[in-house]
């Protein structure tokens, strides 16, 4: 009897610590805590490079460490609904930067000790330090594949896109989303303080889910599209648009 009471004890003590760390003001303590934690007192910070990244890559995202970008939810709320993945599906995030993304992934029942970053930068156990050009997992390691917002940075969308296919299962699914942007280089250096992300490595820029579905020729089912409608770019736009598609692997 006992045993059983304290089973169901524990129980209810895990449910109401997943609740409780659901909210998001709960949730950014529990970011900023972690940050302190791992870069400050663990001293766990570390930074690679490679050579299919545009120069300023690493850097442009240094900036933004501490930022919590709720942006990603454009790709993890229409995730959340699908009855192909649930709290059990391992995920793997492409250049979350931070933990934010992660925990955006918990906040929407995800579990996330199933999520997974690979980026350039890492001061945390629950991101890989890592190339997406040559991600180190095996094929079809993960259910659900994100790739937000960090395309842009990449002088081999195609190769870092074969990648995020390969790592994926059969059946799974992709999510990708970049930012609209019309292409202007002043306009661009004026966003990001003085410098161009992109260089001459890369003829145009991912500007549509059109052009994102051309690179994963092998794609299953379209499960959600977002083609920045509202057509907003920088700089004079703070919110500019976006484009993101959820759609199956294979």
């Amino acid at each position: 009897m006992m045993a059983s009471i304290h089973g169901e004890l524990s129980r209810l003590a895990k449910m109401a610590w997943r609740d409780i760390t659901r909210s998001e003001i709960v949730l950014a303590h529990v970011f900023l805590l972690r940050l302190f934690y791992f870069q400050r007192l663990r001293r766990s910070f570390r930074t690679t490079d490679t050579e299919k990244a545009f120069p300023v890559t690493v850097q442009h995202n240094l900036k933004s460490l501490r930022k919590r970008l709720n942006r990603m939810l454009l790709l993890i709320s229409p995730l959340s609904v699908l009855e192909k993945v649930d709290s059990g599906s391992r995920i793997l995030v492409i250049g979350p930067r931070n933990e934010w993304d992660l925990l955006l992934l918990h906040k929407s029942g995800f579990s996330f000790s199933r999520c997974t970053g690979l980026d350039l930068i890492s001061y945390s156990p629950r991101i890989v330090l890592g190339d997406m050009h040559v991600i180190p997992f095996a094929d079809g390691e993960f259910d659900v594949v994100l790739c937000g917002w960090t395309l842009s940075y990449s002088a081999d969308p195609q190769l870092a896109c074969r990648e995020i296919a390969r790592v994926c299962r059969k059946g799974g699914t992709i999510g990708v989303a970049v930012e609209y942007f019309l292409g202007d280089e002043q306009a661009e250096r004026q966003a990001t303080g003085g410098y161009v992300i992109q260089d001459s490595r890369l003829e145009r820029r991912i500007n549509s889910v059109g052009q994102i579905l051309e690179l994963f020729p092998d794609r299953g089912a379209l499960f959600f599209s977002h083609d920045a409608p509202l057509k907003r770019t920088v700089p004079g736009d703070s919110l500019p648009s976006n484009c993101a598609v959820l759609f199956g692997n294979g």
